[in-house]
């Protein structure tokens, strides 16, 4: 609300009843640059995107979210790629731990054998999913992301 200079709470979901822990999606928020959707991160595993729209009187709605969940993974930021007029792109920074059955293969679990990733999820508006792209292996000291525009 532009014109009383307050915030209007839109929808206020309850993601966890026990505070923040690290599997409750709401550490990271991320938008897309058009305000088409938007990504909530936890720091472990889970990922949720929801789609923003209008309804006939012009007022935004918030659709069901749609999960990008990926196991053993902890992350470490989460932004939002400019994309023009394609389907949504958000990035993040994670890197995938080890389970017990690869540390008992004898998995390298040094900084060398486990490596940080920049992961792009694209929101699919037609068929309204979300996918796990591409990802790229990001340096070892790399903590933050910055979304560029253009």
């Amino acid at each position: 609300d532009f014109q009383g200079g307050k915030a209007k709470i839109l929808h206020c979901p309850t993601f966890g009843k026990t505070g923040c822990r690290r599997g409750t999606p709401g550490q990271y928020l991320a938008t897309d640059p058009k305000g088409r959707a938007f990504m909530i991160s936890a720091i472990e595993k889970r990922k949720l995107v929801y789609v923003l729209n209008r309804d006939a009187s012009g007022k935004p709605t918030i659709a069901s979210p749609l999960e990008a969940h990926r196991s053993r993974t902890i992350v470490i930021d989460t932004v939002g790629v400019d994309n023009g007029y394609d389907n949504p792109i958000f990035a993040s920074l994670e890197y995938q731990y080890p389970d017990e059955d690869d540390l008992l293969e004898g998995m390298d679990t040094t900084e060398e054998g486990v490596q940080k990733e920049v992961a792009y999820y694209e929101l699919d508006l037609g068929l309204n999913h979300v996918s796990r792209r591409w990802a790229t292996v990001a340096h070892s000291s790399a903590c933050c992301l910055a979304p560029l525009h253009g």
